[in-house]
């Protein structure tokens, strides 16, 4: 088995980000286990192949961008509903 940790540094954004992304780790894969913490903050993944684990740890940070920068743009904004 492979695996990778990102840890990422402890702000509120970046457990923001984390909590956004539980949903897509919790679906599960056939050749992966995602694992999501927030204390620390990080994901833990595991797969069976170094292709699954590429592949995982691409998504996984690009969504993590992506969450991030979204946090941070409207932090400290009124969302209008």
């Amino acid at each position: 088995m492979k695996h990778a940790v990102v840890e990422l540094e402890d702000t509120a954004v970046n457990k923001t980000a984390l909590e956004a992304l539980r949903p897509e780790a919790d679906e599960g894969m056939n050749r992966v286990s995602i694992e999501i913490s927030t204390e620390p903050p990080l994901i833990r993944i595991d797969a069976q192949d170094i292709h699954a684990l590429r592949a995982s740890v691409n998504s996984y940070l690009r969504w993590l961008g992506v969450t991030t920068n979204i946090t941070n743009a409207y932090s400290n904004k009124e969302v209008i509903k």
